[in-house]
């Protein structure tokens, strides 16, 4: 089994990377002091869901869909580390951006509350899914 998943809001990224699993500051190569998500390699996987439409009958048509997922490939002085950027790419989280409410005040009402996402237990493994 993986390490338990902690959830948390895609604007905290660049902070939470700074620290390691255990919640220790990670240590870097000298002169640098944080690690740069934008500056670490990024990479991609395609990933499939697929749907069997009516399950209880034998010929049934599969349905998959598509879910692209990036990642960042960052060093630290242990060597490199991967973090998951699929809701970080792209998106502009300045606090001026995302934290204003209605009344154009900094008040945090506009922070969603993050979206959890688990992998069904269900799903085979492409070689079983034949």
């Amino acid at each position: 089994m993986g390490f338990p998943c902690q959830v948390f809001h895609a604007s905290e990224l660049p902070d939470r990377v700074q620290s390691d699993l255990k919640g220790r500051k990670r240590k870097l190569q000298a002169g640098e002091r944080n690690v740069d998500l934008s500056g670490c390699e990024l990479l991609e996987m395609l990933q499939y869901k697929c749907e069997i439409k009516e399950p209880v009958k034998w010929d049934s048509p599969v349905q998959c869909y598509a879910v692209d997922r990036l990642f960042r490939k960052c060093m630290d002085r242990k060597g490199s580390f991967m973090v998951e950027t699929t809701a970080w790419e792209g998106k502009d989280f300045s606090s001026a951006n995302h934290q204003k409410g209605s009344n154009g005040k900094n008040d945090g009402s506009q922070h969603k509350s993050p979206q959890h996402y688990q992998w069904s237990s269900t799903w085979s493994s492409p070689d079983s899914a034949r």
